[in-house]
């Protein structure tokens, strides 16, 4: 492995998370929080901590292997949730345990929380901080998605939606570029997100702390607006979490030629677009047909509420858990589906699952055209076999961890619907399908659990495929040694 250049991504990435400790800091002085005795001391020990590790690997090489790309993308969200408690340790607000489970909640974008007591008995420095962290761990994960997940994995998937004037590469250059080019994109996005929470009548710390949330597809978060039931603020979620869902490569390319129609002609699109459009006129006939809202408000709620579960963010502005089981079970199943491959949201994503049903096409067609020759093709362009296999693995891999660890979280007394909700919102980032079977908030559940989840949801942003190689290199210098 390329033990220096691993080391330099991740003392750079503890350095950029060290110096959004001053947001916070910066704004605890201004509103007269005393929050500086804990951002301080976080901030120190951040930057520190990722000095070291850059003077550790400041002969790097240029290029990452496959096994040290594997390794950075399961220590750095380890790091991230360790430097990401630090304030609430400082402060005292959660034990170690809870700390790091809301951390790592925060930077994997679940949403699943710790936290109890009224949003007015936290500081709001901490609650601008909740929110950072989301919002730095959907951008953490998007620099991956374009950077190291398609050296580790071999860009299943993603090279079908983005397979023109894009190239992955290992090396840190070309890794820099793709990364800047995303993170434009990215922190674009945001502010358009702020504008329109800003329209909506939110003030400019509500609007940035909604915004990140959106963006970065983390959901209700404890300390959430959206309990109040504003239409207009449900508008601006939906917008941010539309703009939130999309290929990030895709809007690169669309306006760098400076031709955004031709981002809708792009088969995932279109079809994660269908699929928003079937389910949410389904939700919402059903709660119409009943009884459990009017017209209008059926139109509302079932819109609003496939698009947070599809998107896998999982803002909640109605007591879903109330609603008849055939809209919880869909609301369910759509988060293993998620957002188009490229964005911020978890889940399996759209692309994967058109590949799935071409090939199940393909096997109809041998069925009854035996001798036929078919190439499997997608937005035109062919399928490699590599990649077919890569997909089948990885939805059986997904399923298995699902189902296993429903059976593991039913061991803490948890039913078995409490199990499904909290596995799947942990491995597709969509907190929120626990909160449809009742479980709204951790603190009182056993540490082993809390720690299970946050493996749950380092896993499900790993892809899996990166958790394996980290097992079986650390297996084979296991048997070198002994």
């Amino acid at each position: 492995m390329h033990m220096y250049l691993f080391f330099f991504l991740l003392g750079r990435m503890a350095i950029l998370n060290g110096l959004a400790f001053l947001i916070p800091l910066l704004c605890a002085f201004s509103w007269g929080e005393p929050a500086y005795l804990y951002f301080g001391p976080s901030m120190a020990v951040t930057l520190v901590l990722g000095g070291l590790m850059m003077g550790f690997g400041r002969r790097h090489s240029k290029q990452l292997g496959v096994a040290g790309g594997a390794w950075y993308m399961v220590l750095v969200w380890v790091m991230l949730g360790g430097v990401g408690m630090l304030p609430y340790l400082f402060s005292g607000a959660l034990p170690v345990a809870d700390a790091f489970f809301e951390s790592i909640s925060a930077y994997t974008t679940v949403g699943l929380s710790c936290a109890v007591g009224p949003a007015g008995d936290v500081p709001r420095s901490l609650v601008l901080w909740h929110g950072l962290m989301e919002w730095l761990g959907g951008l953490n994960f998007i620099l991956l998605m374009v950077t190291i997940i398609p050296q580790v994995s071999g860009c299943f998937g993603l090279t079908l939606s983005v397979h023109q004037s894009i190239s992955f590469s290992p090396m840190l250059g070309r890794m820099d570029i793709a990364a800047r080019q995303v993170g434009k994109i990215y922190a674009a996005i945001t502010v358009l997100s702020i504008l329109a929470y800003l329209l909506a009548g939110l003030s400019l710390f509500d609007a940035c702390t909604s915004a990140f949330r959106s963006i970065s597809t983390s959901g209700d978060a404890p300390f959430s607006f959206m309990s109040g039931g504003n239409p207009a603020l449900e508008w601006a979620c939906a917008f941010s979490m539309l703009l939130a869902c999309g290929n990030f490569l895709l809007y690169w390319k669309s306006f760098e030629r400076r031709d955004l129609r031709s981002a809708f002609q792009d088969t995932e699109l279109r079809v994660f677009l269908g699929v928003l459009l079937g389910t949410a006129l389904l939700v919402s006939f059903h709660l119409w047909k009943m009884g459990v809202y009017d017209g209008a408000d059926s139109l509302r709620f079932g819109f609003f509420h496939v698009l947070s579960f599809y998107s896998t963010s999982g803002f909640i502005t109605a007591d879903v858990s109330a609603w008849p089981d055939f809209d919880k079970f869909i609301l369910l199943l759509i988060v293993f589906v998620g957002g188009c491959i490229g964005s911020a949201t978890g889940g399996l994503r759209v692309m994967r699952f058109i590949v799935l049903f071409k090939i199940a096409a393909q096997e109809m067609r041998h069925l009854l055209h035996p001798r036929m020759v078919i190439s499997l093709k997608v937005s035109g362009v062919p399928v490699d076999m590599k990649i077919i296999s890569r997909v089948l693995s990885y939805f059986f891999l997904f399923m298995a961890v699902f189902f296993v660890s429903t059976i593991i979280i039913s061991l803490s007394g948890m039913t078995p619907l409490q199990s499904m909700g909290v596995a799947a919102g942990c491995l597709t980032s969509a907190g929120a399908t626990a909160h449809l079977f009742g479980v709204v908030e951790f603190s009182a559940e056993p540490a082993w659990l809390k720690a299970y989840c946050a493996f749950l949801m380092i896993l499900g942003r790993l892809e899996i495929f990166s958790f394996l190689i980290v097992l079986q290199t650390a297996a084979q210098a296991f048997k070198r040694r002994w």
